[in-house]
């Protein structure tokens, strides 16, 4: 079985990539190993040589498993053609297998792909989650509607972080490496969780009180309550 750990000289340079479709590139393979699926085939591919159907196969059975929501794994077509980009890029060969032609790493797939997953762990997102965006707009709502919102969400919360705790407390035989995006996801829950409760805690208590509102052909005008700040 070929090593399948980076040495450090593959991950010594951060190469920002943005694009999430892969395309094709004459003088570097960045933009087609930054696309989230090219990522996820690569490191597939890691492990062993696959068709896409087996890569199809082994990222569903691995989505059933985890206890942290996703979208649903991507079709073997849709694998079929990120390897054919990958393979046009030198990131990917293909070699015989007995259920049809496979796809391998070459050298520079696994360099491509440790660069890439450094590029992630050190480059904070630029786009914000949906919830952030829908908070912006919590004025915008009546008090019982945003309650009722926030209550329901906390709720979810409070399960995904019991989901994910359960796991992690069932793999206690795996290495602690391979179940770390586990950990992340539940302390990202749990901090999650918090502030919906602290807000949820504010309205209750009238510390965050909604303003009365009027509409002017200016926009929005408005007036604290009393002991409420201004938005």
């Amino acid at each position: 079985m070929e090593e399948t750990y980076m040495d450090k000289a593959e991950t010594d340079t951060v190469h920002a990539q943005t694009s999430n479709v892969p395309t094709r590139e004459t003088d570097g393979a960045g933009p087609v190993a930054a696309s989230p699926l090219a990522l996820l085939s690569l490191g597939l591919l890691l492990e062993r040589p696959m068709t896409p159907l087996k890569l199809a196969g082994t990222a569903a059975e691995r989505a059933a498993d985890s206890p942290v929501e996703g979208p649903p794994a991507p079709a073997p077509e849709e694998f079929a053609a990120v390897a054919r980009a990958l393979g046009e890029a030198g990131l990917t060969r293909t070699v015989a297998h007995t259920d049809g032609p496979a796809y391998a790493l070459t050298d520079r797939g696994r360099s491509e792909f440790a660069r890439y997953v450094v590029t992630r762990l050190a480059t904070v997102d630029r786009q914000p989650p949906a919830f952030l965006t829908a908070v912006g707009y919590l004025g915008a709502l009546d008090e019982d509607r945003v309650t009722g919102a926030l209550r329901e969400r906390a709720g979810r919360l409070r399960e995904r972080a019991a989901r994910i705790g359960q796991a992690l407390a069932a793999s206690g035989g795996v290495p602690r490496l391979f179940v770390i995006e586990n950990e992340y996801a539940l302390h990202m829950c749990r901090a999650e969780l918090g502030w919906v409760e602290e807000v949820l805690a504010e309205i209750d208590a009238g510390t965050l009180a909604w303003p009365r509102v009027r509409v002017t052909e200016n926009g929005w005008e408005w007036e604290p309550q009393d002991g409420a700040a201004a938005r």
